[in-house]
């Protein structure tokens, strides 16, 4: 099949013929009870769902999730996005194929950021504390998958270089909260910030697809990170037991909530302060993501896990009768600008959260008596 066409350019009624990344594939049955293959494929742009409703029982061993597959499809509009009518398919071999081409990555320069995350940590002023963060952020096997993980399978920061991005933006976060509450012991605070999320360089992968490893399945990066902590410690011997136990809880507690994720709620001021710092840049992240991906709308499209429309500010709401906000954002040049990530199928991939994972839902807002959502 020639040509390639990035999923950001695919359009209502366009002929696809292209290579893309199986994100997902999943059998099920019709209201007929006739089998179809319903797929997830993704490129560095975006993902979109695929149907393959003729010549099943061909197909379906052919290929599965991680697997690169030519494509020729037709594209068609279905409940308001745009979906792969697959007529015919072929895999590819993984050695003939640049990966970072298939899945989404951070725009944000990698090697800049980890600097900057270095010149945080030796601002430190607890000589031991800081010697630590030092030695781990230098272990060179942790930094290089701490630079590439993504830090989330989706919903927010999905993406090479989203676990680098979203722990500095929370360690910027804990940098400028504590001159305005001086009791916050602010070393404690800025590590616990930086090793919050380490444990999912153990919990995702990021090879040729972001799924869970089964450490990540079985364990989840709550209770890896904390004993990533610990085994450091015994490497480095730094940390006193208190020191260590502190940084423990904060990474236990940083989801806010045992229906989160989180085995223990967060009992010191600092570890409070992380849950919610953590909670904030991970929602505004998920809100950006949203008004980038739907930009040029007034209002979003319905976000079923916010049981609500998002408002984007964006047109006017007048419009030509009979055009609807996302055929109207869908007419210019300015959505095949924007760069999108595997967020799409947040509505329906709740059920692909790890067991004991938080659920899906981004209670950016949430209403009276609701508690708020998880962040990953």
């Amino acid at each position: 099949m020639a040509g390639k066409q990035f999923i950001s350019e695919i359009r209502d009624r366009d002929r696809v013929n292209g290579l893309f990344l199986v994100q997902q594939k999943t059998v099920l049955l019709n209201k007929n009870g006739k089998p179809y293959i319903a797929l997830t494929l993704m490129d560095r742009t975006g993902t979109m769902e695929g149907r393959v409703w003729d010549n099943v029982d061909q197909f379906e061993g052919m290929f599965e999730a991680g697997d690169y597959l030519e494509v020729a499809a037709q594209a068609v509009a279905y409940q308001g996005r745009i979906q792969l009518k697959i007529e015919r398919l072929g895999t590819r071999e993984p050695a003939s194929v640049n990966p970072d081409e298939f899945l989404p990555a951070t725009r944000r320069d990698r090697g800049e950021m980890l600097a900057r995350v270095r010149e945080l940590l030796q601002g430190i002023g607890d000589e031991k504390l800081r010697q630590f963060c030092l030695a781990c952020l230098d272990d060179q096997g942790f930094r290089e998958s701490f630079a590439r993980t993504p830090a989330a399978k989706n919903i927010h920061h999905a993406f090479l270089g989203g676990l680098l991005e979203h722990t500095l933006s929370v360690m910027e976060l804990c940098q400028r909260l504590c001159p305005l509450y001086p009791e916050l012991d602010r070393d404690l605070l800025l590590a616990g910030a930086f090793f919050h999320d380490a444990g999912k360089v153990r919990e995702l992968r990021r090879d040729r697809s972001f799924e869970y490893t089964d450490e990540g399945r079985l364990i989840g990066h709550i209770v890896v990170g904390a004993q990533m902590l610990a085994e450091w410690n015994r490497e480095f011997k730094l940390l006193s037991p208190e020191r260590l136990l502190l940084l423990q809880h904060m990474v236990v507690a940083h989801h806010g909530s045992t229906e989160f994720g989180s085995p223990k709620l967060p009992m010191c001021a600092e570890a409070l302060a992380l849950n919610y710092l953590d909670d904030l840049d991970s929602k505004l992240e998920a809100f950006r993501e949203i008004a980038e991906r739907e930009g040029g709308q007034r209002w979003s499209s319905f976000q079923k896990p916010l049981e609500r429309y998002l408002f984007l500010g964006g047109a006017s709401a007048e419009r030509e009768p009979g055009v609807t906000p996302r055929q109207e954002a869908g007419t210019g040049d300015r959505r095949a600008e924007l760069r999108h990530r595997p967020f799409d199928g947040l509505a329906a991939r709740e059920e692909e959260r790890a067991p004991g994972e938080a659920p899906a839902a981004l209670e950016l807002f949430p209403p009276p008596g609701r508690k708020r959502g998880d962040r990953s």
